[in-house]
């Protein structure tokens, strides 16, 4: 059906490009009732049975035509309504067919006969006679672009008859895939000669019923939807689990490389994966999208434990003992205490531990005085900050890591002689002294909190009165972390930070964020493989690598630079978008509000797959341009859904059709829902990618 891209038939050219539509269609009957939403459409069970049956949210075609010359004629008033099926409806004299019918049903079961053997032909064929309630999807109506014949849409009609003119249509295979796929190719396309890149996603699907679909060939009308569609917009795949969803995101993600490769165009693609499905060649599907980069530069996959002889692998946990990452793992930190309220924790969140910057103080040497005591403050925090992380159970690295702070004199020898060979001085004249492991800075630490327990409860040794400890105890930084340390007046702290060890990797090097950013901008397909860690570091890590993610593509839009296009899929959202969960409610608060809110103008798209359609944050959903839709089982999530576009209108069906793959589709080229059933990842799709980037077939096995 490639001749009805938009142009509907370059081989009428000069005639009425709307008769195309109406070639191999079956009458079925015509409308005796029409008005703006609604349309009446009456048939009789022949001409059901033989135009292969009516399912329920079918399309039809109504047209006023001349019967038998549907292609060859004009179409009086050059217009094709389209119809979707509701359900049945009542004819005017229902109550009388009804009797008859019950009366015909009697007599054939007293004689134990079929009733058809028994009434008269005029009996038999008003009994057979039936009506179909339809919605009015809209109109369909020709126009000329570009020299050539062109097929149009308007979602509404512009005026009603009241006569019956209308005859009904059941369309053939290829015009079904037409009316699903439209438009295969835009006025614009067509203007500057442009061909869309496409994606067989799958066939016209009704019903889970297929018996009579197949024995008309109605059954393999392919879907064919835009691959521009998916990039740098929202798209929602919903249902329960194990009716498609990751079947469905692997297919977009696939057409996404290879449309890519085709227009030698950089899109990168950041795909969270909650259960390593994505990360590895899986058993269901035989193949998996890390063999699109096999061979090549083309797929990056972090996770907690990488092959070291994988070099598609890297290490997703970071190292939070390099002091260059401070920042970083700071910001981890407090992120991952976001919702402890305590006193202790508020003061240990607020903790002043990263170096000062010396244009925030006054110039002079006054300035100077306060610049260096602050930097002071901010190092015995560090060492803090360190021994808490050894404490909590971090594995320290091999070599690199060093922590300045000052310890005068008196209370450095103390320390020497209780504790040998854990600090280093380096400036005798300025106290600054050194610790070269997370382990020492945890025993300097533990020295130091009991030498200030002694001072508080006022039971100093002998040994320990000359020790001067008040530049510590006044140092806020220290002491809010070293109350967090003690866990004397709550372990909440601790047991948080210990939470987080999954995500530390001593051999670790750099910001992750920066590692992927650099993966996307070279248009790399990215997999973060989340199967490992906690729930509540998955959603920390999530959110943040997000949230740097936008920062980065704003700088880059407030410097005037293009865009990256930039794909992020996240496979089980409910888990990273619950809101009771995340407690954020603004949009600078929640990351995949800002994504769904913000990104569109820096090239971002976001995929999200889930079962809870509630979970999901209203401003998300509204931001959403496609849908791919299948079985939910519960009708909060299908309210929620019947809020947007006409899904009210497949409620039911998705609460009882399990059937998997069997979606129902609202695409941003789209002009209305259509029900599909979506193809099967497969290999074929990987080989078809590598190709297209120029790479040759891969086993995958």
């Amino acid at each position: 059906m490639s001749e009805l891209s938009g142009i509907a038939g370059a081989a009428n050219v000069g005639g009425n490009p709307l008769t195309v539509l109406l070639g191999g269609a079956k009458r079925l009957g015509g409308i005796y009732h029409l008005d703006y939403d609604r349309a009446i459409v009456i048939t009789d069970d022949f001409v059901k049975r033989e135009a292969g049956g009516v399912p329920r949210n079918g399309f039809l075609l109504a047209a006023a035509t001349v019967p038998t010359q549907e292609t060859k004629a004009p179409l009086d008033e050059d217009e094709v309504i389209l119809l979707r099926v509701r359900g049945t409806a009542s004819l005017p004299n229902e109550s009388e067919l009804v009797a008859t019918r019950l009366a015909a049903m009697r007599d054939a079961d007293i004689r134990e006969q079929r009733p058809e053997k028994i009434v008269d032909n005029l009996t038999s064929n008003q009994i057979q006679m039936s009506a179909f309630e339809c919605d009015v999807l809209g109109t369909f109506y020709g126009e000329t672009v570009a020299r050539k014949p062109f097929i149009q849409w308007g979602a509404d009609i512009d005026n009603v008859y009241s006569g019956a003119r209308y005859f009904v249509y059941l369309p053939s295979a290829d015009i079904l895939s037409f009316i699903a796929s439209y438009p295969e190719r835009t006025e614009e396309e067509i203007q500057e000669n442009k061909q869309p890149d496409l994606i067989d996603l799958g066939v016209v699907r009704f019903a889970s019923t297929r018996r009579r679909a197949a024995d008309a060939k109605m059954d393999k009308a392919p879907v064919n939807v835009r691959v521009t569609d998916f990039i740098s917009r929202k798209t929602a795949v919903l249902g329960m689990t194990r009716v498609g969803k990751s079947n469905t995101n692997k297919t977009i993600c696939t057409a996404v490389f290879e449309h890519a490769a085709r227009t030698n165009t950089r899109i990168g693609q950041l795909i969270f994966d909650p259960q390593g499905e994505y990360a590895n060649v899986n058993e269901q599907d035989k193949t998996g999208l890390r063999l699109l980069g096999l061979g090549s530069d083309l797929v990056h996959i972090y996770k907690m434990k990488p092959n070291p002889h994988d070099d598609q692998e890297f290490p997703l946990a970071v190292n939070f003992y390099d002091t260059d990452e401070l920042s970083m793992i700071w910001g981890l930190i407090q992120d991952s205490l976001s919702d402890v309220s305590a006193a202790y924790a508020n003061a240990f969140k607020a903790a002043k531990i990263l170096d000062p910057d010396r244009t925030d103080y006054p110039a002079g040497s006054a300035g100077d005085s306060e610049y260096f005591g602050a930097r002071d403050d901010a190092q015995r925090g560090q060492l803090a900050f360190y021994a808490m992380l050894a404490k909590a159970g971090f594995n320290g690295p091999q070599r690199g890591f060093s922590i300045l702070f000052k310890m005068n004199k008196i209370l450095r020898e103390a320390l020497e002689a209780d504790r040998p060979g854990q600090i280093r001085l380096v400036k005798p004249t300025q106290g600054l002294c050194v610790v070269d492991s997370p382990f020492a800075a945890h025993q300097v630490l533990r020295w130091l909190s009991e030498r200030i327990g002694e001072v508080v409860a006022g039971q100093i040794p002998p040994q320990y009165q000359r020790l001067d400890l008040g530049s510590w105890q006044n140092c806020d930084a220290f002491m809010a972390i070293l109350a967090a340390y003690d866990a004397n007046v709550g372990t909440v702290v601790l047991n948080r930070v210990k939470t987080l060890v999954d995500f530390h990797d001593p051999s670790s090097k750099g910001d992750l964020a920066d590692r992927v950013w650099d993966d996307l901008v070279a248009g790399r397909l990215v997999i973060v493989d989340l199967s490992i860690g906690s729930d509540h570091v998955t959603k920390m890590l999530s959110e943040r690598l997000v949230f740097r993610l936008i920062d980065k593509a704003n700088k880059r839009f407030r410097e005037n630079q293009p865009n990256v296009p930039i794909q992020i899929v996240v496979e089980e959202a409910h888990n990273l978008f619950d809101r009771d969960k995340a407690r954020k409610s603004t949009v600078q608060d929640d990351p995949w509000v800002r994504l769904a809110k913000e990104a569109a103008k820096y090239g971002m798209g976001l995929v999200y797959a889930t079962q809870e359609v509630t979970s999901v944050d209203k401003r998300i959903l509204s931001n959403t341009s496609n849908w791919i839709v299948a079985h939910l089982n519960s009708d909060n999530e299908t309210k929620e859904l019947s809020h947007y576009y006409d899904f009210a209108v497949f409620a039911d069906g998705l609460r009882k059709i399990e059937d998997r793959g069997y979606a129902r589709m609202k695409t941003f080229s789209g002009k209305y829902i259509v029900p599909v059933q979506i193809a099967k990842f497969d290999h074929g799709m990987i080989n078809r990618a590598r190709d297209a980037a120029g790479l040759p077939a891969v086993d995958p096995q």
